[in-house]
């Protein structure tokens, strides 16, 4: 690992989640590189630093708000709520349209492939799609 790599993956290394193999080369990597060894130290004093500030804690106000602003996006109607709403006859519709448009797909599927063996794209299909001489 060169030292670039070393330096992307500090934090990780730091916070021990690297598999014990990466870590074991990050280790002897920082034994090794005084600049990898110096950043290392800043980050770990960085780190020490932000554990000892104290907890902050969110305003009530902020709280609260977050709080109905969840329950509102809970209470939206969704997918099911609407498919619920509509009357039998409009769900018979919805089904329809949409097994039209499946069955719309699959015939013209079936055409466009049928309508491919004209088009060619270069000589040499054109030469075999001919029956003409086979490359």
């Amino acid at each position: 690992m060169d030292c670039v790599e070393i330096r992307r993956r500090l934090d990780a290394w730091l916070d021990g989640e690297l598999p014990a193999p990466e870590a074991k080369r990050i280790s002897d990597h920082i034994k090794r590189c005084p600049a990898c060894r110096l950043e290392a130290q800043g980050n770990r004093q960085l780190m020490d630093l932000l554990d000892h500030l104290p907890p902050l804690a969110a305003p009530a106000a902020f709280s609260r708000r977050t709080m109905q602003a969840f329950r509102a996006g809970l209470e939206k109607p969704g997918m099911a709520e609407w498919w619920r709403s509509l009357s039998l006859a409009m769900r018979s519709a919805v089904c329809g349209t949409a097994l039209a448009g499946l069955l719309c797909g699959a015939v013209l599927g079936t055409r466009v492939i049928q309508f491919e063996t004209a088009v060619v794209a270069n000589p040499y299909q054109s030469v075999y799609a001919s029956k003409g001489i086979y490359p």
